[in-house]
């Protein structure tokens, strides 16, 4: 079966902005288990423990800041049921960015980039997301105050 490429999320949908991120292994569950997080899907056969990851070990991830738009954002992505955000290098010529897949023809273009510092930061990304055996996550939250949190996505 033939990949088709990604498509862009729907304007109605973009996050105002966001950023890498990443958590121990250990406060990992600890983070959406104490948090009160109206949208969660965290498969505990995802947890870090049960995967084998040692505790210290930094998991990765990516915050977006919905704004207004988070908790639409956050109800898409629970209907779309993410499994992975992975980072597609730049091309000649071209933006690298993060693709969110749901399924083989499911992809979606979360953002895009052409700076050497952003690509730098996302094979970083990428390379912690394959020490920890592809276990990653996606938070969307509406500001980065830190005080709420709209969705929370473990991924693997």
């Amino acid at each position: 079966m033939t990949q088709l490429p990604p498509q862009p999320i729907p304007d109605h949908l973009l996050g105002k902005e966001w950023r890498f991120a990443s958590l121990p292994a250990e406060e990992l569950v600890e983070f959406f288990s104490n948090s009160p997080i109206p949208i969660l899907s965290a498969n505990e056969s995802l947890y870090p423990l049960n995967l084998g990851i040692a505790s210290t070990l930094p998991i990765s991830g990516v915050i977006i800041y919905g704004d207004k738009k988070s908790l639409s954002l956050a109800q898409w992505l629970q209907e779309i049921n993410p499994h992975s955000l992975n980072y597609i290098p730049a091309e000649k010529g071209q933006s690298g960015g993060l693709v969110l897949e749901a399924g083989v023809n499911e992809r979606w273009i979360m953002a895009t980039f052409s700076d050497a510092e952003m690509a730098h930061f996302a094979d970083i990304y990428e390379q912690k997301k394959q020490a920890s055996k592809g276990l990653h996550f996606l938070l969307v939250q509406p500001d980065d105050s830190g005080m709420t949190y709209t969705g929370f996505w473990l991924l693997r």
